[in-house]
Formats: C-alpha cells, structure tokens, sequence
C-alpha cells in the first residue's frame, strides 16, 4: 500500500462518478439463445469475424481499396492541369495604339492611352470596340497579330494551343481585320466568321472587310478557304480576292484590292520582327 496516496485527483474522481453512472443494458432474449447456441456447438465467432461472415471488409482493406484509386485520381489530375497550362497558347499583347479616344473591351470602357489596363483586359472571348479614327494592333507573340481599323468590333479569339486545341475562332461583327502569321502559327487554324461568311486562315496575311453589301477578303501571302455562313469553302490564293455578298448573290473573284496590298505589306513588314521573337 502507499502511504503516500492521497485519494484521487479531481480529473479521476469525475472520471470514476462517470463509469459508476453508466446504466447496464441486459442482455436480450434474442443475444442470449444465440450465445447458448454458439458456445454449445463452439462455433462463437468475433463481431469482426461476422462482418466479414457478412462481407464487409474490415477498416484496413476498405482504406486500402479507396486511398489506391484516388491516388491515381489525383496524380492523373494533376498531370492534366500540368500538361493544360503548359498547352497554353502565348497572351494578347498590345502592340501598338494609333489615335485617341475610348475602346470599349467587354462592357468596360478604356481610354486608348491606359495600354496597361487594356492589355490586362484582353482575354478570349471578349468583345471589343474600336473608336472612329483609331487602330489598334493586338500580337500573340511568335503566333498571329492583328489590326483592327476604326469602327471594329469583334470577339477576340483565343491563340492555339502549343500541342492541341489548335483550332481557334473570332467573330467579326463590323468593322476590317488585317491578319499575319508567325512560325509558331504552323498547323493551327483560325476561323473567321462574318454575318454572311467564313474565312479559314491556316498561315497568310490577309484583310477580312465587313461592308454594307457583305465581306471582302483580300488575301497577300499564302492561300485562304472563304465560303458563305455554311456554305462551300473556296480557295483564295495570295493576289486574289473574294467577296461574299449578303444578297445572295454568287461570290466576286477579282485581283485584291491595291490599298490593301500596300497596307498588308507594311502591316506584315511592321510586325515580322514580334512574331518571330525579335
């Protein structure tokens, strides 16, 4: 005995108050038959030992099953958001502003000269509005670069994906488009769409123009396919134009246009060096 023990400590005395106070439960008619059962024939078995009787695995084969595959699981999401990000096709950057006034990038307007805040702006998707009397050129670099002239709107594409999702698309409501391609622009596809036509661009430099009788295409390096809104594509090869009525009537295949030629040679002159990492 220890005649050092000075009774218990106040956390054992409620600890002991607690078991004291516990209500036992007797043992029902049922249990008790099965137990004189079990221990006559001397088949008792564990309450583990019946659930697995039962087929329930036990904790540990249970965890085992589920913490394999959602390891799997996880590890095969994060090679996905790894392999999507480095996917990821290079940033709109605004490449040069010409004139004053206010572009509207969504629903928000932005002066003209706030190039950080409509640089940030730029994203896949967004519609843009270009002022009269202003230009703005806009350049994935190493890809495509474009310029809208005054009075454009359009719905901003998204740049091709380094490995996949190569296949991208810009809605041009009014307004003219001059395009040019860089190296990194091979094997990609960029769809152009107007109130009456398509235009795929696969690597060229061309000028998409929306008019008041319909969209003229004029193309100065390479070959593009242009069509009516889900008609048959034709082939429009460097020096050649076509224009796409909205009346119905049948496309008009001619020589492109001199301005453009001028304008597209000093377009493509201008941003050669960008595209190709210069």
């Amino acid at each position: 005995m220890n005649d050092d023990y000075d009774g218990p400590t106040p956390d054992q005395q409620r600890a002991s108050d607690a078991v004291l106070s516990l209500r036992l439960r007797g043992a029902t008619p049922a249990l008790r038959a099965r137990l004189k059962d079990e221990f006559t024939t001397g088949s008792i078995t564990s309450g583990l030992e019946r659930f697995r009787m039962r087929g329930v695995p036990s904790i540990g084969r249970f965890a085992g099953r589920w913490v394999q595959p959602t390891a799997w699981a996880l590890a095969a999401g994060l090679i996905a958001m790894t392999v999507l990000g480095l996917n990821r096709g290079p940033a709109w950057q605004v490449r040069n502003i010409s004139g004053v006034g206010i572009v509207v990038v969504g629903n928000v307007p932005i002066p003209l000269n706030h190039t950080e805040q409509l640089a940030a702006a730029l994203r896949p998707g967004v519609k843009i509005h270009v002022p009269p009397g202003a230009e703005l050129e806009v350049m994935a670099k190493g890809q495509i670069a474009m310029v809208l002239i005054a009075g454009t709107e359009i719905e901003l594409p998204a740049t091709p994906g380094r490995w996949f999702a190569r296949d991208v698309a810009a809605n041009l409501a009014h307004g003219q488009l001059r395009i040019t391609t860089g190296p990194r622009f091979h094997g990609a596809r960029l769809a152009v769409h107007t109130p009456e036509a398509d235009v795929a661009v696969t690597g060229t430099t061309l000028a998409v123009i929306c008019e008041p009788n319909g969209t003229c295409v004029c193309v100065l390096d390479g070959h593009v396919d242009v069509g009516a809104r889900g008609g048959e594509m034709t082939v429009v090869d460097q020096g050649r134009r076509r224009f796409v009525f909205n009346d119905g009537r049948d496309p008009e295949v001619d020589e492109m246009r001199p301005v453009e030629r001028e304008k597209l040679g000093m377009f493509r002159d201008a941003m050669g060096p960008g595209l190709r990492g210069q």
